[in-house]
């Protein structure tokens, strides 16, 4: 009996590692939001995305250096040797600060484009992992559906092969002719085939779900779901006054829909533009102050100090000028004043041709966003029709459903008593559990259109 004790221990180490690795493998989804959790957990692309939208914003805001003084410096060391002249030696420093005072707020208006552009980068990788979840919702739902479809064409050949055992003994018995046991055996091949084409249709489908999730082809889903799906055709909750808050979920809409920032985004950016534009003839002030030290060796002394106010008119389309009047002081006396024009003239043909573009992209904004406000609110008024079509459809089924469970017992009946034939209520089965799913289709497809619907409105139901 010792001997055998470890064998027994290796047993059942075997049989725990591979109960172990089937648990490991195994995922359960109660519902759709656990899809989307683990999709989003391991999700790699879109989270990189959203972080660097999200580092570019704050960079945008951090990004004040045009509002601050430039400081610029100079070294000089220069040597002179002439003949009949005694050598010359020259060094100097000169440290500088600017600081613009004044430029029309076209600095202002550069910063918050900045910020308009990284908002509207953010907003897009919003987008983009907003898309990635209705994906998600989509891809779930079809599994699910595919799932059940799949669940009742087994069950339903299942329960038909039964028919065809005996149908085969009544044959071998010369209880029916050959010709309706080949009828029974043709609709059991035919149920046994849509089962096997709905079981690939399933694989298929939780294969494009797992890809989604970022999950291995071996993992299993449970999708637990199925079972509640399955319990609506005898325990239906209808969604009622959805018409009478589609004022409420309109307004929702407009407020929290990415489509609208995106827009409301790109007609700031294209009116601050204009607005620059427009500004284009104001000219900058800037005040710079230095230091200047100079001497034949270190280190330098007597340093002179300068003021400097200069008009600037960079952002001219046809003269780039430049005029600046310097005032340099010396052991705190005026010793030298200067006024300095300088400049360079340009051909600019388009100035005007780009204004009046910039007025009519404002305008192609301005009409953009009108419609795609419309847009939003058209898109609220036509899923809640959608799911109120759908839950209608869905309960007009479930009517037919169970009118054509109480014809498939009273066929039962009448098979038992030799009335109609075994091909006959195998052809009724089919067509109920066709019935069946053609319910549960649209029960997904309400479910469906109210996640669409909730996303749109950021609101649960």
């Amino acid at each position: 009996m010792k001997s055998k004790a470890p064998h027994k221990k290796a047993f059942l180490f075997a049989l725990c590692f591979f109960l172990a690795k089937g648990i490991f493998c195994q995922i359960e989804l109660r519902n759709v939001s656990d899809a989307i959790k683990i999709a989003l957990a391991n999700d790699v692309e879109h989270s990189l995305q959203r972080q660097s939208a999200e580092e570019s914003l704050r960079i945008a805001k951090k990004n004040i250096g045009p509002f601050l003084p430039v400081l610029d410096f100079t070294i000089t060391d220069a040597a002179r040797a002439q003949k009949d002249v005694d050598d010359s030696k020259n060094k100097s420093i000169e440290v500088g600060l600017t600081q613009k005072i004044f430029n029309g707020g076209k600095s202002l208006l550069e910063w918050q484009m900045q910020k308009e552009q990284s908002f509207y980068q953010f907003l897009d990788a919003q987008k983009n992992y907003e898309t990635f979840q209705i994906e998600i919702i989509k891809s779930y739902y079809n599994a699910l559906l595919l799932k059940l479809k799949s669940q009742l064409l087994k069950k339903n050949a299942d329960n038909a092969q039964v028919y065809l055992i005996l149908a085969e003994l009544e044959e071998n018995e010369g209880m029916i002719t050959k010709t309706d046991y080949l009828k029974t055996l043709l609709e059991y091949k035919k149920m046994e085939f849509e089962a096997n084409a709905a079981q690939d249709e399933c694989k298929n489908a939780e294969t494009a779900l797992k890809n989604l999730m970022n999950l291995d082809r071996g993992h299993a889903l449970v999708l637990s779901e199925s079972e509640c799906f399955e319990a609506a055709l005898t325990d239906f909750a209808a969604l009622e006054n959805l018409t009478d808050k589609s004022m409420e979920y309109k307004q929702s809409a407009v407020q929290n829909s990415l489509n609208i920032k995106l827009s409301r985004a790109e007609l700031n950016w294209a009116k601050k533009l204009r607005s620059i534009q427009k500004r284009i003839f104001i000219p900058s002030v800037s005040v710079r102050g230095s230091v200047a030290f100079s001497g034949r060796n270190y280190p330098l002394t007597s340093p002179t100090y300068s003021v400097s106010l200069v008009l600037s008119f960079e952002d001219n389309p046809w003269i780039n000028a430049s005029i600046s009047r310097q005032h340099a002081f010396n052991k705190g006396k005026l010793n030298s004043l200067a006024d300095t024009v300088s400049g360079k003239g340009m051909f600019n043909s388009i100035y005007f041709n780009q204004l009046k573009l910039s007025k009519i992209e404002l305008s192609q904004k301005k009409v953009g966003y009108e419609k795609t406000k419309k847009q939003i609110e058209e898109n609220v008024i036509d899923r809640i029709q959608k799911i109120e079509q759908v839950q209608k459809s869905f309960l007009l089924g479930l009517e037919n459903v169970k009118i054509k469970e109480q014809k498939l017992l009273l066929s039962k009946l009448q098979l038992e008593q030799g009335k109609i034939k075994k091909s006959d209520y195998l052809e009724e089965m089919n067509e109920c559990a066709k019935e069946k799913i053609q319910c549960l289709s649209l029960l997904k497809d309400r479910d469906y259109l109210i996640k669409e619907l909730e996303t749109i409105v950021s609101k649960k139901f």
